[in-house]
C-alpha cells in the first residue's frame, strides 16, 4: 500500500509539471511576431503584407521608418517590452487613408479557443505642419471582419498590452491590424502573439491525474491513522 501511495504521488507531482510546462511552452502560431525587421518607410517585416496603405518599420531612433528620424509627438520612453523594431500603422482623416498589415495563421484547431495579444503605444509623428498626434486604439480583424479593439490611447511615451480570445473556425485564418477610426493619428504595434488560451489534456493526462489523486487520497487516510 505504501508503495502505490508513493507511485500515484509521484505520479501526480509528474502530471502537475508537465501541465505546467505545456500551458508555459504553448507555441505562438504567428511567424516573426517580433516583427524583426530592417527599418524602413513604408515597408513591413518578413512573414507580413500591407493590406492597405503602406506601414512602416521602425525603432526609437527612426520615426516612420525613416534614417535618424526623430519626429514623434512623444518619444517613446523604451524600445517595446518584446524589444526591437515594430511597424507604425496611421490614418488620415482629411485623406480618407488607413494603413493595414498581416498575415495568414494556418494550422489551428476548429473549435480551439485562442489568444491574440500584442503590445502597443501612441508615439505620433510631429514634423512642421505634418502632424498626427490624435487619439486612437488599435483593432484586431480575422478575415477582413473586426474581432476587437484595443483601448483608446492618447499621445504618451509608454508601451502597453492587449489581448483578445477568439474561437477558431478553420483551420486557418487572416490576422490583421488597423487603426479603429479614422482620428489622424499614427501608432505603433510589437510582440504580436496567437496562442491556445487553454490547453485541453489529452485523455491519458486525465487518467494520470486521476492515478494521481487517488494516491494523495490513499496518502491523507494513512497518515490520518
Amino acid at each position: 500500500m505504501a508503495t502505490l501511495a508513493r507511485y500515484t504521488a509521484r505520479t501526480a507531482t509528474a502530471v502537475a509539471l508537465a501541465c505546467a510546462f505545456a500551458a508555459q511552452a504553448a507555441p505562438n502560431l504567428v511567424s516573426n511576431g517580433s516583427l524583426t525587421a530592417e527599418t524602413v518607410n513604408n515597408g513591413v517585416p518578413a512573414s507580413w503584407m500591407a493590406l492597405l496603405g503602406t506601414p512602416d518599420v521602425m525603432d526609437a531612433f527612426n520615426n516612420v521608418g525613416l534614417p535618424n528620424t526623430q519626429r514623434f509627438g512623444a518619444a517613446p520612453a523604451s524600445a517595446s517590452p518584446d524589444g526591437g523594431t515594430w511597424v507604425g500603422l496611421g490614418v488620415n482623416s482629411e485623406q480618407k487613408y488607413t494603413e493595414r498589415f498581416g498575415q495568414t495563421l494556418t494550422g489551428l484547431a476548429v473549435g480551439q479557443t485562442y489568444q491574440v495579444s500584442w503590445f502597443e503605444g501612441n508615439f505620433g509623428y510631429n514634423y512642421g505642419s505634418v502632424s498626427y498626434l490624435g487619439s486612437n486604439a488599435i483593432e484586431v480583424l480575422l478575415n477582413g471582419v473586426s474581432l476587437a479593439k484595443g483601448k483608446t490611447l492618447g499621445l504618451d511615451s509608454n508601451w502597453s498590452s492587449e489581448s483578445f480570445s477568439f474561437i477558431a473556425t478553420s483551420s486557418s485564418v487572416q490576422l490583421a491590424f488597423q487603426l479603429a477610426s479614422m482620428e489622424k493619428s499614427y501608432l505603433s504595434i510589437d510582440g504580436i502573439a496567437v496562442t491556445t488560451a487553454a490547453p485541453v489534456p489529452e485523455p491519458a493526462t486525465y487518467a494520470l491525474m486521476g492515478l494521481g489523486l487517488i494516491g494523495l487520497s490513499l496518502v491523507a487516510r494513512r497518515r490520518a491513522r
